[in-house]
């Protein structure tokens, strides 16, 4: 069962990086947490240590959401362990980049399944959860700056985020009679400590602040569409790149 009063929320992507951050800040809030983790043990073993440091309850689920099956026991294992959802945050993704001609099916069918097809279905088994309950949750959608902006070499990145916004606000009006709001959340260059991130300073040419968002940031937005100061907000998109997305990148990286 979930603690007294907590409020209860899944965070699926959540053994490494910006999903790692949504979590701890959801554990610092009050939030007992769940959390899916696919390929990073370590990681997810890191991400309960950091929940457990605020007293909250913490679940850590093995599970690939490109799989209907594993979607669907991973939250018959929220649901057995804490009996309610309150905040559903999705944010497992694939990252890959490939210019356009030579993107392959395999790339693109990797990408979708998780991206796209594999947050169609967790939006969904999240709001089935809340509306059988009468739960007035909320749900978030990471998606990317992106889904909005043109960049190089992420056309099947770039267009599964888009799709699966398209998602969350055709969600947003269907779930709006069961009191379930669905928002996302579009970020740019965020420090993560990933290896695969560029160095900061070579990205500042395109980033008007001259910096990178913080998983702190992105799990502090989380919260607040959560929060009854959120109460009026549904079908929103909120951009957090210092300013990326009001400049275009140098003619040379599209091949002029």
């Amino acid at each position: 069962m979930a603690g007294k009063n907590n409020r209860v929320a899944l965070v699926t992507g959540g053994g490494t990086g910006i999903g790692q951050g949504i979590a701890t800040e959801l554990a610092k809030a009050g939030y007992d947490v769940a959390f899916s983790y696919c390929g990073s043990a370590d990681g997810a073993k890191r991400t309960l240590a950091e929940i457990e440091k605020y007293n909250g309850r913490a679940l850590a689920v093995r599970a690939d959401v490109s799989k209907i099956e594993d979607i669907h026991r991973m939250f018959a294992e929220v649901t057995a362990e804490f009996s309610r959802l309150d905040l559903f945050v999705n944010n497992a993704g694939i990252t890959e980049k490939s210019d356009f001609l030579h993107t392959t099916p395999e790339m693109f069918d990797k990408i979708c399944s998780v991206d796209y097809r594999g947050a169609f279905f967790c939006i969904q088994s999240a709001a089935m959860v809340m509306a059988d309950r009468g739960i007035k949750g909320s749900i978030v959608l990471i998606s990317s700056n992106n889904a909005v902006a043109h960049f190089a070499d992420v056309s099947v990145y770039a267009s599964a985020k888009a799709a699966a916004e398209k998602v969350a606000r055709h969600a947003a009006i269907e779930l709006a009679k069961y009191g379930i709001r669905v928002n996302t959340i579009e970020p740019g260059w965020t420090d993560t400590g990933a290896a695969r991130l560029d160095n900061k300073e070579e990205t500042y040419y395109k980033v008007p602040l001259k910096k990178w968002a913080t998983i702190e940031e992105i799990g502090q937005t989380v919260i607040y569409l959560a929060s009854d100061a959120a109460a009026s907000v549904t079908g929103a998109s909120i951009l957090i790149d210092n300013g990326a997305c009001l400049v275009s990148d140098k003619r040379e990286r599209y091949g002029y």
